[in-house]
């Protein structure tokens, strides 16, 4: 039988190898340090197959380990409503990517931090709205201020962010 954290570990493998060869596609500049662009998704591409491979070792073990037979639908019983759940996050996700560069960084962040919270079953109120500003004002501090990588700015350039 298929379990859950083989039937995961097979599709975060898929999805590893797939991201691996486009991080392999990466062309190395003349201006290139050691490790070159590609570098880094180069070494997360790597983790995440290791950790998907260790994954299907681990389903596999546990299944050849116990003697207990569960069946299909008990193995698999609620899985869809929080595969559903996931799919919402990341909805939320591609809605970051479409509005960032015509609002800007600040802005989308909190909208993220504020949609998600309420997604996840956050109570409305000035609270959660302090705390996506918040949030959005400390995580674009650490990205523009202190580490310099430049956000976009859409319609937060006139106020000069």
């Amino acid at each position: 039988m298929i379990t859950r954290n083989l039937a995961g570990g097979l599709l975060t493998l898929t999805l590893g190898a797939i991201y691996l060869y486009f991080a392999y596609g990466i062309h190395k500049s003349a201006l290139a340090d050691t490790m070159g662009a590609g570098g880094v998704p180069r070494v997360y591409g790597w983790l995440i197959v290791s950790l998907s491979i260790l994954l299907i070792c681990q389903g596999l073990w546990a299944y050849l380990r116990t003697k207990v037979t569960v069946s299909w639908r008990e193995e698999w019983k609620g899985q869809g409503i929080k595969t559903i759940k996931a799919a919402g996050l990341l909805c939320f996700g591609m809605v970051y990517l479409l509005i960032v560069d015509t609002l800007g960084y600040l802005p989308s962040i909190a909208l993220l931090l504020f949609g998600v919270a309420l997604y996840r079953g956050a109570p409305f109120g000035l609270r959660l709205v302090l705390t996506s500003v918040g949030g959005a004002i400390f995580i674009w501090a650490i990205f523009v201020l202190v580490l310099g990588v430049h956000m976009p700015s859409g319609i937060m350039e006139s106020f000069g962010l």
